[in-house]
């Protein structure tokens, strides 16, 4: 029961930090590269702490973890290079 309600908290958080960066979006603070870029680094460390949540085997929680800042990294050279060639 505990982890349903833990597993349901990570998923609300993930939600209000997506909803606040398309808020910041639709101001003007962000732009889209940004935007999706946060909401996609979001996403990864809302799939890890699921992952930390539930699963029971260690290996499985590593494998994630590395998996997790290696896709974040491939998002910052995506978003620094379309950066570099259309600004």
């Amino acid at each position: 029961m505990l982890k349903n309600i833990l597993g349901f908290g990570v998923v609300a958080f993930f939600a209000y930090k997506g909803i606040s960066h398309l808020m910041k979006y639709d101001k003007g603070v962000n732009d889209f590269v940004d935007t999706i870029s946060e909401v996609g680094k979001d996403a990864i460390d809302g799939i890890n702490n699921i992952i930390t949540i539930f699963s029971d085997n260690q290996i499985e929680k590593d494998a994630c973890d590395g998996l997790s800042e290696l896709t974040k990294k491939g998002i910052d050279v995506a978003v620094v290079a379309k950066k570099d060639i259309y600004d």
